[in-house]
């Protein structure tokens, strides 16, 4: 039997809201990067120098400090195709994908999936359809599920990648809460959840432990609530 590919580990940086960085190796991934406004965020958008920015969607607490980033460093912006033409006018270096459809880096592989939301930059200009992430890189598959609704087909996408860590929002009031983060992480049997989207702002305030003990509990699945500025390894 052949034996398994060793990689380096995979580190999960998290900054507050839905703002992530995947460390694989000499890769640095940055997931929404949501800075300037983010009360919540540890450290400042010209602190990270990340290879590569994924977006999930347009609206600014997900995509506010991507051009600024992508402008100093030269990381391509992967999005949806309305996102990545939208950034590319401003000069950035961008990839552009759409639901369903996957693409190789030198980190791994991403797949767009649907999420259910809407996506409009801030001056207006529509952001195309939102979108959730699979990330596969260094051995492991990390799904990023962006600003959603449950939706059924999450048991789909449970079955066709073996999710190492789900990133799901529970804020609330513009995406899932805790009980449908719940179902969610049950559908996709991920091995483990960060919760995201939540405690930014009043309204979508909620008990990251709490969650936690009863996605174990419920589910036997693994919580990872971090805090902002806290890292776990997979």
């Amino acid at each position: 039997m052949a034996k398994k590919a060793k990689h380096p580990p995979v580190t999960i940086h998290y900054h507050g809201h839905s703002n992530v960085e995947v460390h694989s190796g000499d890769q640095v991934l940055q997931i929404d990067p949501f800075y300037t406004s983010n009360p919540l965020a540890d450290i400042k958008a010209d602190q990270v120098n990340p290879t590569y920015i994924l977006l999930t969607h347009a609206h600014s607490d997900h995509v506010e400090d991507a051009a600024a980033i992508s402008l100093r460093t030269r990381a391509p912006i992967v999005a949806c195709y309305e996102i990545a033409m939208y950034f590319a006018k401003q000069g950035c270096p961008v990839k552009a994908m759409n639901h369903g459809g996957g693409a190789a880096f030198p980190f791994g592989h991403v797949n767009l999936t649907l999420a259910f939301h809407t996506s409009s930059f801030a001056d207006g200009t529509y952001g195309g359809q939102p979108a959730g992430l699979i990330i596969q890189t260094g051995g492991v598959t990390i799904y990023h599920a962006g600003d959603t609704a449950l939706f059924s087909d999450m048991k789909l996408i449970g079955k066709l990648w073996p999710i190492d860590l789900a990133c799901l929002p529970i804020g609330d009031g513009y995406t899932m809460g805790p009980e449908h983060a719940i179902k969610a992480a049950e559908m996709l049997r991920a091995r483990q959840v960060l919760p995201i989207h939540y405690n930014t702002f009043p309204e979508i305030v909620q008990d990251g432990a709490a969650f936690a003990r009863q996605l174990k509990k419920r589910t036997g699945i693994k919580g990872l609530p971090l805090e902002s500025g806290e890292s776990c390894t997979l």
